[in-house]
C-alpha cells in the first residue's frame, strides 16, 4: 500500500511539476469553465434561446464554412464507392510510420474529402457524414497536395457546398515536415488534410461548452478520413502535436483565437 501511495505522489509531481499543488491550473479551469450547471444553463449556453427566435441566425448556421469565392474553383470528381466491409476496414487500419512516395489519384483525394465532411442533403436541411452540435459544422478542411494526380503542389481549402478545391498558395515541403515534428514519418506523404476550427460558429450558441464540442467533432471527421482512406488502400496517420504558429503561419488566415488548425492527416501510399 505505501509503494502505491508513493507511486501515485510522483506521477502527482510529473503531472503538476511541482511539489505542491497549483490552485490556478489552466487546464483545470478550461475543464471548468466548460461543464453546464443546470443552475446556470441560461449563460451556459446563451445562444440557445436567441437561435431558436431568429430565422436570420438559423439560415446563416445551415451554410457554416470559409468562402474563397474570389478564387478559380477546381471541382472535385465524384466519390469513389468501396466493396470493403466495415469490419474489414476497422481491422486493418493501421497509423502508418513511413510513405513510399507515390501519388495518389484525384478521386482518391475526392472520396477522402466529400464523404468525410462534405455536404448531405436531407429532407430537414443540408448536412454532414458526422454529429455535429447543432448542426452548427464549426470545421473547415484545408489540404496540403503533395503528390495527387492532376493537382498542382500547393495549399487548398475544401469547399463542401460546391464540391471543390480553390488553391490559396504554395508551400515548402522541407517546412512543413519540420511543423509536424516527425520529418522522416512525414516525408514522402501524397496530402495533408488540416482540420481547422472556427470557435465563434459554435461558441456563439454553446458558450464554452462549445470547446467540447468542437475537438469531439474534429475526431468524427477524423475518423472518417483514415476509414476511408484505409478503404481506398491510402495509409494514413493522424497528428496531434505541430508548430501552431508555424502551420497557421503557412496557410494563413488564423488569428490563432477565433479560429486555429486542432488536429491533422498526413496520408499516402
Amino acid at each position: 500500500m505505501q509503494n502505491i501511495e508513493s507511486h501515485a505522489t510522483n506521477l502527482v509531481d510529473v503531472v503538476y511539476g511541482n511539489e505542491r499543488l497549483q490552485f490556478d491550473d489552466p487546464s483545470e479551469n478550461w475543464f471548468e469553465a466548460t461543464k453546464i450547471y443546470r443552475t446556470s444553463m441560461a449563460w451556459d449556453a446563451p445562444g440557445v434561446a436567441a437561435l431558436l427566435r431568429s430565422e436570420t441566425l438559423q439560415k446563416i448556421a445551415t451554410h457554416a464554412s470559409k468562402r474563397f469565392d474570389d478564387l478559380p474553383l477546381i471541382s472535385l470528381p465524384d466519390p469513389l464507392n468501396s466493396n470493403v466491409t466495415l469490419d474489414e476496414v476497422i481491422e486493418n487500419r493501421r497509423s502508418i510510420e513511413r510513405f513510399q512516395g507515390s501519388s495518389v489519384s484525384l478521386e482518391q483525394l475526392s472520396t477522402v474529402l466529400q464523404k468525410s465532411y462534405g455536404l448531405v442533403e436531407r429532407p430537414e436541411g443540408p448536412r454532414r457524414p458526422i454529429p455535429s452540435g447543432g448542426a452548427l459544422y464549426p470545421l473547415d478542411l484545408f489540404v496540403i497536395v503533395n503528390k495527387v494526380d492532376s493537382l498542382e503542389k500547393g495549399i487548398y481549402h475544401f469547399d463542401p457546398y460546391r464540391k471543390g478545391l480553390t488553391k490559396l498558395g504554395e508551400y515548402s515541403e522541407q517546412g512543413f515536415m519540420e511543423i509536424m515534428l516527425q520529418e522522416e514519418s512525414v516525408q514522402g506523404f501524397s496530402f495533408s488534410v488540416v482540420v481547422s476550427a472556427s470557435f465563434w460558429r459554435s461558441r456563439f450558441k454553446y458558450g464554452h461548452r462549445s470547446y467540447r464540442f468542437v475537438f469531439l467533432e474534429a475526431g468524427h471527421v477524423m475518423q472518417n478520413m483514415i476509414l476511408l482512406a484505409t478503404a481506398l488502400n491510402i495509409n494514413s496517420r493522424p497528428y496531434g502535436g505541430f508548430i501552431d504558429d508555424e502551420l497557421m503561419k503557412m496557410i494563413g488566415g488564423y488569428n490563432g483565437v477565433d479560429d486555429a488548425p486542432i488536429y491533422t492527416l498526413v496520408a499516402g501510399i
